[in-house]
């Protein structure tokens, strides 16, 4: 008996099936590849023994005169130039695909047929400026031929849409979408990989099996599938800066389904087209109404994909308008980020340095440098400055330079570690110029900036679990060993074969490694200069060329806020013109202020910070100042201590001299050792500040009356050669205090109390409640403050205080240099 021809092409399949099964038998998921080379050589085997089904109907009906045997040679041409374009090895198509990463802003979207990809593809193209949508496989050639190869189905026809994601990237280099800076993409490999992961080809033909409990057992869960599964080809370079993944439930989508059919029949009998409709030969959409889990896998899979800079997932149940305005939202920053970084880092530039460090896997989101990374800075300074630290264009020192290894950036500063002996510890900050280069031609980036140097404490190291590379620590340490041979036994070692690698083997290990060899160093820059693309730059609009520079203070300057005082302020300039310098620089020196009421660990949180910046630390002159051995119980409200009946004077005068008047010329005097001083950076315990409170305490139990200006004043006075920062430590409640007093006996020597519960309570009302520093006294000055609450005890939460305000501070610290404007 005669087999029908239906089963004699079933036959045909599975045989054919079995000639390429040696060549996918590999992969870890049938049908699902992870290069251009395999699903071009099958679809090449395909023609060599002409496996291709008879009776397709071609999509193009524009062109009477293409045949089949046309449409199948053109795919092949293509397919050759493809091939041809990604094995090119000159530097000439690596230039395109590096231009066309830096000037192209690449969006996928993906989701369930009914899911709206095509209506917010065609949205986002008609809103966001020098945009054009395209899709795989894409129109042309590869529409021309795809329904030969959905009939065809099983393994081939994964490979023509495995090789369409390559087609997409070939055309977009190759200049195709040229004008255009946005390219809006309707499915791109993450299809690929999600539909082929989901629903593997059972064999090389399109039947389904018949039993879907069959099929589940046979398809792993998308959850217990290794991440690799999941990464984007390598050799499939451009890649998605956003990807959009559509989720929307079943009935939803089964419905959108429906009408959209029901429109395409419409369309068709009048002569036309549906948009966005699948070619006829496509079985997914009688698959996943099958199937409701095949889409929960699809969709699960899409969001597993790992390629794309940015994944977010948008709620399609919603309306088209409400789908477009999120995307619309999502796009906005990201898009201004890519294609114009210098206005979307305008305030921030040290932002767009590590933002550079990321796209170039240099570093990761927080700015710390990837492990292995190179990434290198040159730095230039002079090992001396003038005593006023002033700069100044001539000096008696040659100026040093140095290759060093960038630790990470943030913010405000650039850190990198370097040998403890190469850099001064006994400088307060040294003025130094970085240079850094990155990227690639035409539009690799120079940064140039000018700024200071100061060399990070240990103690804030082990603080932020700043640690140097084990690597530069041994090569260090062996350097140091060989440097301090004398003469003759330097000689011996370095004669020896492989003494140097010995003695930086030698380093690494445990007992002889010293980590104190090194050092960390923060630049913080003042002005920054940005290059970007070279006087052979092809591209339209490059060179460019810009200039940050902090904006300059004086004594009034109100610095309350992170932006305004100590700003960016930025410029274009031209690519090759003359460079702008700074034509004077002064600075001014730093005094951290820390107030509380009685026992918020005032000296406590002073004394480490002091220690974490390396710095000076002044006690409270209201302890310091009084005899200790004659407080008595209540005298903290009568001056020094020492009395309960009235204001006491001044210890050693033979004249009665009131207490908070001998306190306030005291500080002043101690604010003008200071100012001579060579150092630039004090914290300072209760100071001014705080003084005024206790002298408005005092003054309300004689029912004097209060003169708050003078403290005023005289704060006003130290700003014109020191910048202020203010940091209140709170408590929750009187309660600790008291708490704090019973547990520890030192607190209750230093402030002798007759009523503990009374008297804290009079304390915190007079010292924190009832006052507010940032009202009356701070902001008229321009003084930042931070308010921390130290409620809790232990380390933790010490530790978590000091990051705080370490960050606090540190946020100000460019505030110290006064520059002139630019020339």
């Amino acid at each position: 008996m005669a087999k029908s021809s239906s089963s004699a092409a079933e036959e045909c399949n599975d045989t054919r099936y079995h000639h390429y099964d040696h060549l996918t038998s590999p992969l870890p998921i049938p049908g699902l590849f992870h290069d251009f080379a395999l699903p071009a050589k099958l679809l090449r085997l395909a023609r060599d023994r002409n496996d291709f089904p008879a009776d397709v109907v071609f999509a193009n009906k524009d062109d009477d005169d293409v045949t089949t045997d046309d449409a199948i040679c053109n795919f092949y041409d293509l397919l050759d130039k493809v091939e041809a374009y990604l094995t090119d090895p000159s530097s000439s198509q690596q230039h395109k695909l590096d231009a066309t990463q830096q000037t192209k802003f690449l969006i996928e979207v993906e989701g369930l047929d009914g899911s709206g990809k095509t209506t917010l593809v065609q949205r986002l193209q008609d809103t966001l400026p020098h945009a054009i949508a395209t899709k795989t496989p894409s129109s042309g050639l590869l529409a021309d031929i795809r329904p030969l190869w959905d009939k065809r189905g099983g393994i081939l026809a994964r490979a023509f849409y495995m090789i369409s994601n390559y087609v997409l990237e070939y055309e977009i280099v190759t200049g195709c979408y040229e004008q255009y800076d946005v390219i809006i993409i309707d499915r791109w490999y993450a299809s690929t990989c999600g539909y082929t992961v989901a629903r593997p080809p059972q064999n090389d033909s399109n039947n389904t099996l018949d039993s879907g409990e069959e099929e589940e057992q046979r398809i792993p869960n998308i959850g217990d599938m290794p991440d690799t599964i999941f990464h984007w080809p390598t050799d499939l370079r451009l890649r998605p800066n956003i990807l959009f993944v559509l989720q929307i439930d079943q009935s939803t989508r089964q419905k959108r389904v429906d009408n959209r059919a029901s429109s395409i029949a419409t369309a068709t009998a009048a002569g036309g087209e549906g948009g966005g409709a699948p070619s006829r030969f496509n079985p997914w959409d009688e698959r996943l109404a099958k199937d409701i889990a095949l889409g929960e896998r699809i969709l699960e899979a899409l969001h597993r994909v790992r390629g794309p800079d940015e994944t977010y997932t948008i709620n399609a149940n919603n309306s088209i308008e409400d789908v477009a305005r999120q995307a619309l939202d999502i796009v906005k920053l990201p898009l201004e980020r890519h294609l114009n970084p210098q206005e979307h880092f305008a305030s921030n530039p040290l932002g767009w340095w590590k933002y550079m460090g990321q796209n170039l896997q240099l570093c990761d989101e927080s700015g710390k440098r990837m492990h292995h990374a190179l990434w290198n800075l040159q730095v230039s300074y002079n090992s001396s400055k003038s005593s006023n630290g002033s700069s100044s264009s001539s000096g008696s020192s040659i100026p040093i330079l140095k290759t060093v290894g960038l630790d990470r950036i943030d913010t405000n500063f650039v850190y990198y570690w370097t040998a403890s002996s190469a850099f001064p510890c006994n400088e307060s900050f040294l003025w130094a110029s970085i240079l850094w280069m990155g990227g690639t031609y035409p539009t690799e980036i120079q940064w140039r900036a000018e700024g200071y140097l100061k060399r990070v404490t240990e103690e804030e190291c082990s603080l932020r679990g700043y640690s140097a590379p084990p690597s530069l620590v041994a090569h260090v340490t062996a350097c140091t060993k060989f440097s301090s041979d004398d003469d003759s036994k330097r000689s011996r070692r370095i004669s020896r074969p492989h003494a140097y690698d010995d003695a930086v083997d030698d380093a690494r290990s445990v007992e002889t490694a010293n980590s104190s060899v090194v050092c960390m160093v923060r630049f913080s820059p003042i002005r920054i200069e940005v290059l970007r693309g070279g006087p052979s730059t092809r591209l339209s609009g490059y060179p460019q060329r810009w200039e940050w520079s902090r904006r300059s203070f004086s004594s009034d300057t109100n610095t309350t806020s992170d932006t305004d005082a100590g700003g960016w302020t930025m410029r274009s300039i031209l690519p090759f013109g003359p460079t702008p310098t700074m034509t004077t620089m002064g600075f001014r020196d730093l005094t951290i202020c820390i107030v509380g009421t009685h026992t918020s660990g005032k000296s406590t949180i002073g004394r480490k910070l002091a220690k974490l910046l390396g710095c000076q630390f002044d006690a409270e002159l209201g302890e310091t100042e009084r005899d200790s051995e004659s407080l008595v119980e209540g005298g903290h409200l009568h001056g020094d201590g020492s009395s309960t009946t009235v204001l006491s004077s001044s210890p050693g005068s033979d004249q009665e001299e009131d207490w908070d008047d001998f306190l306030l010329k005291r500080e002043c005097e101690r604010d003008a050792l200071f100012q001579d001083s060579k150092i630039s950076i004090r914290v300072v315990e209760t100071w001014h500040v705080g003084n005024s409170a206790w002298y408005k305490l005092r003054q309300q139990e004689t029912a004097a009356n209060t003169d708050l200006e003078r403290y005023k004043i005289a704060i006003s006075k130290h700003q014109e050669s020191s910048v202020v920062v203010v940091v209140q430590l709170m408590l929750a409640s009187p309660s600790t205090m008291v708490r704090r007093r019973e547990v520890d006996a030192d607190n209750k020597k230093r402030l002798p109390m007759q009523d503990d519960e009374k008297e804290c309570h009079q304390l915190y009302t007079a010292l924190q409640d009832s006052i507010n520093l940032k009202k009356d006294m701070l902001d008229p000055l321009g003084i930042p403050l931070l308010q921390v609450n130290n409620d809790v005890d232990g380390d933790e939460a010490m530790e978590k205080i000091l990051m705080d305000v370490l960050s606090f501070v540190q946020k100000r610290l460019h505030h110290q240099v006064l520059v002139a404007s630019s020339e």
